[in-house]
């Protein structure tokens, strides 16, 4: 078992670890942020840009650092603000190690790739990070265009009731269980339930849409995260239970093809119901003007991701409608 991932009592450190050396000499580093509290308890990590579109959550992490006092924290405060440090370099969603292997999604290869920069990054983060962490929150808000409100967890390996705790404690009104090993192989989900650490996936906010929402995002974030402390002690800030409703995603309505993705309803309507027929929005030439795709809410359900006006490539996000879990 890997020691805790701790440091000096009652301090805040910047911890680094040299990956590798690329062409131009530049080095590909990982970084986290430790806040050490004063009494021993969890280590809660903090993960964010395991894809480097996903850069929304750099602003929670840096609100949560500053909201944080060593000296009232039990246990340890870990946060890595850029999990896949190569992919940020372009904020691309994926890695380009196009002279080794093509484009690495990070979020896939965590546990089986050693060739690659993504892989090789990703082993030092379970090696270092993961496997010595307690809990784990994994960050994966909207990219530009794109907004989420659901809550992530692993329903169904030996963790799945921590897990469970975790998405609830977060306090968003929707929370999705999912077949994590079946459903995000060589994840973060499974690398910490390799490691016994029960872990979830944040999927709140994104980029695009306006101060105004994304501010009322943020917050949302890093209430999220001192509800998860204060659940496990690690802060005096016990919080009152909310209402949560298990959802499955029904319906993902991505657009087939290029475009510009014209939003008939607008962020406002994230967690609100929509009704079978709904017209959700369009997809527009950007050539001809003319209307490519249209897509209209196949059932009844809520929104779980809405987008913004924006170009897309062929299977970009669109728009996400949920239900209810008839089993939860």
């Amino acid at each position: 078992m890997p020691s805790p991932l701790r440091g000096a009592p009652g301090r805040r450190e910047l911890l680094r670890w040299p990956v590798l050396t690329d062409l131009d000499g530049s080095e590909v580093a990982l970084h986290a942020h430790v806040v050490t509290g004063t009494e021993d308890g969890p280590t809660l990590t903090l993960l964010s840009g395991v894809h480097g579109n996903e850069w929304f959550s750099h602003g929670v992490l840096r609100a949560v650092l500053e909201g944080v006092d060593p000296a009232g924290l039990r246990g340890t405060l870990v946060v890595v603000p850029a999990a896949n440090p190569y992919a940020l370099r372009t904020a691309s969603r994926y890695s380009v190690d196009i002279q080794q292997v093509g484009f690495v999604n990070m979020n896939k290869a965590i546990l089986r790739d050693t060739a690659s920069i993504t892989g090789r990054t990703g082993q030092v983060l379970v090696e270092q990070v993961v496997r010595r962490s307690t809990h784990l929150l994994d960050f994966h808000p909207g990219p530009w265009g794109s907004t989420w409100g659901v809550v992530l967890y692993d329903a169904t390996g030996p963790l799945s009731a921590g897990c469970r705790e975790l998405a609830v404690a977060f306090g968003m009104p929707y929370i999705q269980g999912e077949d994590a090993a079946s459903a995000y192989p060589n994840s973060v989900f499974d690398a910490a339930s390799a490691a016994g650490v029960p872990a979830v996936g944040i999927e709140v906010g994104g980029l695009g849409f306006g101060a105004r929402h994304e501010e009322e995002w943020l917050a949302r974030n890093v209430e999220g995260v001192r509800r998860v402390m204060g659940h496990l002690g690690m802060i005096d800030e016990p919080a009152e239970p909310r209402p949560v409703t298990e959802v499955e995603i029904a319906w993902d309505l991505r657009p087939a093809h290029g475009g510009m993705l014209v939003p008939e309803i607008t962020a406002e309507r994230l967690l609100t119901a929509t009704t079978e027929g709904e017209l959700l929005g369009r997809l527009l030439s950007p050539v001809e003007l003319t209307v490519l795709e249209e897509y209209r809410s196949p059932g009844d359900g809520v929104l779980l991701s809405v987008p913004r006006t924006h170009p897309v490539h062929p299977h970009n996000f669109g728009f996400v409608i949920g239900r209810p879990r008839e089993d939860a």
